[in-house]
C-alpha cells in the first residue's frame, strides 16, 4: 500500500515540479510516509521516475495486447490502439505531463536510455501487429516500425493538443481524425 501511495505522490510531484526540482522529501510528505519507507521501496529519485514511466507503459501494453491478439479486424485494432493511448493519458494527467514534458528535459543519461528503451519496446510491440496485418494483405508493404512510430507519435501529439484545447473538439473527433489519417495511408482499400 505504501508503494502505491509513493508512486501516486511522485507522479504528482514530478508533474508539478519536473524531475530535477522534485525532491524525495516532498514525495515522502505527499505520500504521507516516512523518508525511510520511501527509500525502502525506491533507492533513488531516478528509480522512482523510471518506475512511473515503466508502470504507465506496461499498463498501456497490457491494454493494447489483448486487442492486438484478439480476432479483431485490423481497422478495429488501430482504433483501439488510439483509444487505449488516449485513455492512459487522459486518466492520468500527471503521467501525461511526465511523458510529454519530462522525458526530454535533461534526465540522467542512464534514466533517459532506459526510458527510451521502454518506448522502443512499445513501438516494436505495435509494429509486430502491423507486420501481421501486412502479411495478411490488409496493409500496404512498408516499414512497420516507422508506421508504429508515426502512429504513436501522432497519438501523443494529438493527445497533448486535446488536453490543452478540449473546448475546440471532442474526444470522438480527435479519435476519428487520428484513425482516418492513419488508415488512409495504410489500407490497400478503405471502408
Amino acid at each position: 500500500m505504501s508503494r502505491i501511495k509513493i508512486i501516486q505522490a511522485a507522479e504528482a510531484v514530478f508533474s508539478e515540479h519536473g524531475f530535477h526540482r522534485a525532491s524525495m522529501d516532498e514525495i515522502a510528505l505527499r505520500a504521507n510516509v516516512a523518508k525511510g519507507t520511501l527509500y525502502y521501496h525506491f533507492k533513488s529519485k531516478s528509480e522512482l521516475f523510471k518506475t512511473i514511466v515503466a508502470d504507465g507503459l506496461t499498463e498501456l501494453m497490457d491494454r493494447v495486447h489483448a486487442d492486438l491478439y484478439a480476432d479483431l479486424p485490423f481497422e478495429e485494432q488501430i482504433m483501439r490502439i488510439i483509444k487505449h493511448n488516449l485513455d492512459i493519458f487522459l486518466e492520468s494527467s500527471g503521467f501525461a505531463h511526465i511523458v510529454f514534458n519530462e522525458l526530454s528535459n535533461g534526465l540522467d543519461p542512464e534514466v533517459l536510455e532506459e526510458v527510451r528503451k521502454m518506448r522502443l519496446d512499445y513501438i516494436y510491440f505495435v509494429a509486430d501487429s502491423l507486420e501481421q496485418s501486412q502479411r495478411s494483405g490488409v496493409m500496404r508493404d512498408g516499414n512497420c516500425r516507422l508506421a508504429a512510430t508515426a502512429l504513436i507519435g501522432m497519438i501523443d501529439s494529438g493527445c497533448r493538443y486535446y488536453m490543452n484545447h478540449q473546448d475546440e473538439l471532442t474526444r470522438e473527433q480527435l479519435e476519428q481524425f487520428m484513425y482516418t489519417t492513419m488508415t488512409t495511408g495504410l489500407f490497400l482499400t478503405t471502408t
